[in-house]
This record gives structure tokens, sequence and C-alpha cells, in this order.
């Protein structure tokens, strides 16, 4: 249907024409595939886009013009050719940016370059969209894994720091305590390595935790926790609690407090995790701070994992420092 309508104007010489077209086509199609859309439009350089676009135009039409001058000076045109060969020569080659140009010119130019370029403009913009996302959720899982990796040595340096303490005293219970490390070491290390783990795994590595700390503090330190022992399959991000309750243990026990003590609350009530920590604090201890580094880390990891479901909320009073968080299971 093209090539017919060059036809119309000469059967012989109108595949001159259908060349002249594919060949600016060519040209302006991988320009701007290359250039022009990724590296000026996309880059928001849109003078140097509306530059590029006038070139375009400007190549279309010196091309037009000539291979009019071409036809007109070697070949022998019908009637109806030769009659737009006149026209396009009498405007020169600056005709093509006048008013008469729109209709002669212009339309024609748009309706060449416009189906191929739009087509290669959505696959651009679907590209970027699909590499976007995967940028994100390459950063996510690289932003997961620091913050894991950070939570580790964190736990890491504080129990071999209460182990070594143990051993300079020769306590009997070093032993055990460095069993119950050792469990929790394998959880830290080879489970919690996934995006999500059963509740029921993690409160058990936690009362591993809480065990081993009432062997290094014995009757010193109350330690009460009120957890529910059926929790099905319900589950949970791997150390989401766990600093918490570290954070308690760093701050609820000082020598400045005569009986320092911990309780942990924990249930779930219609697919809401409900979590509680209370613990006792020392005098001078700031209550407008919320943790460590442990603590921001597993704000972050809420944010990330639990964007718009969980609450989190901190009070200290009375010499008693609370952390409550109310989280959607999935």
């Amino acid at each position: 249907m093209y090539f017919n309508g060059y036809n119309r104007y000469d059967k012989q010489l109108g595949w001159l024409f259908v060349i002249k077209d594919l060949t600016c086509i060519m040209i302006i199609f991988y320009a701007a595939s290359y250039y022009v859309l990724p590296r000026l439009l996309f880059k928001g350089k849109v003078v140097l886009t509306l530059i590029a676009g006038v070139l375009s135009y400007l190549l279309y039409g010196s091309l037009t013009y000539l291979l009019c001058v071409i036809l007109n000076a070697n070949f022998e045109q019908s009637p109806r050719l030769h009659n737009y060969v006149v026209v396009v020569l009498d405007h020169k080659i600056t005709g093509i940016f006048t008013w008469w140009a729109v209709s002669f010119y212009l339309l024609d130019f748009l309706y060449l370059v416009t189906p191929p370029l739009a087509l290669k403009l959505i696959k651009l913009i679907t590209d970027q969209s699909n590499k976007r996302i995967i940028l994100e959720r390459d950063n996510l899982n690289l932003e997961i894994n620091f913050l894991k990796a950070q939570i580790n040595p964190h736990f890491l340096f504080n129990t071999l720091n209460n182990i070594y303490r143990m051993v300079n005293k020769q306590d009997p219970k070093t032993g055990p305590m460095v069993l119950h490390f050792a469990d929790l070491m394998r959880y830290t290390l080879y489970e919690s390595n996934v995006d999500r783990i059963l509740l029921s795994r993690e409160v058990e590595f936690i009362n591993d935790y809480l065990e081993l700390e009432r062997i290094r503090y014995g009757k010193d330190v109350s330690i009460k926790t009120h957890f529910k022992e059926d929790f099905g399959r319900m589950m949970v991000v791997p150390l989401i609690l766990f600093p918490f309750i570290e954070n308690a243990f760093k701050h609820g026990i000082d020598a400045t407090i005569e009986s320092s003590w911990i309780e942990i609350l924990l249930e779930v009530k219609e697919n809401i995790l409900h979590f509680e920590v209370n613990n006792s604090v020392g005098n001078g201890y700031p209550t407008e701070e919320f943790g460590g580094v442990g603590v921001a880390n597993v704000k972050k990891r809420l944010n990330i994992h639990y964007a718009n479901k969980f609450k989190l909320t901190n009070r200290a009073e009375d010499g008693v420092y609370s952390v409550n968080l109310q989280l959607v299971l999935n």
C-alpha cells in the first residue's frame, strides 16, 4: 500500500521515493534509538531533543529536495510527478520551514517516523521500568543482608565477651553456656538466612538466649517470660524480635539498680503478633534513648518487610523501660 501511494505519481520512478524514505527512516530511527531518546530525552535534555527533531525533519526535507533535483535533471517524469517536482523546486530547500510545508512535508514526515519511534519509545520506557524494579529489588536485598550481617557480629561480640568473663572466673556454668551459644550461632548463621521462618523456631532461639543469660546472671536478675507455646505455622522475619531483648539486657541490668529484672510477653491474636519487653533501668539512663545499633537496624528491617503493617512504641517512666511491637503476620 505504501509503495502504491508513490506509484500514483509515477509507476517507473516511485521506487526512488521509497528508497529515499527508507533511508531517512533508518537514519532517524537508529539515531533516536541509541542516542536521542536514551541520552537526551530520558536525561531531561528537552531542548537538545527538540533540536534533534528539527534536524531529522531537515534531513527528510533535504533528501526529498535532492531527489527532486536529480529527477528534474536526469529522468523523464509522468505529468503528475513532474507537477510535484516543480512545486518542490519552486519553493527551494528553505521551503521546508514555511507554512506551505506543513501539508507538503511535515505530515508525511510524521506519518513515516512516528510509528517506529513510538514503538521504540514504549520499549525503552518498559525496559527502564523493569531495570528500575530489578535495581530496587537488588538494593533492597543488599540492604536486608547488610542489616542482618550487622546483627550477627553485634550479638557475637556481646556473647563472647560474657563467656570470656565467666572463663576468667572459672565458673562451672561456662560449659553449658558454650553449648547454648553454639545453638544460637547455628540459628543465626545457618537458619536465619531466609526471608521468613516459623515463629515457633524464633521463640526457641529467644528461649535459648534467655537460658544463656540465666546461666550468666543466676539469681541476681529476674527474667520472666509469658509466651504462648503453640504458634502453629505462623511465619516471621528471622531475628526481628531479638534486638529488643538484647537491648533490654544491655540497659536493664545495672549496678545502680537494686533489683534488676526483665519481663517479656509474646502472643498472637487474630494474626497480629503482640510483643512487649519491659525492663528496669538504672539511674541516668536517658529516657529518650531507644536502643543502639541493633534496635536501629531492626527498625529499618521492619520498614522493609512490614511497611504499614507494624506499630512500634517505647516509653520510660518510674524506672521501667518498655517496648511494644504489634506486627501483622503474613
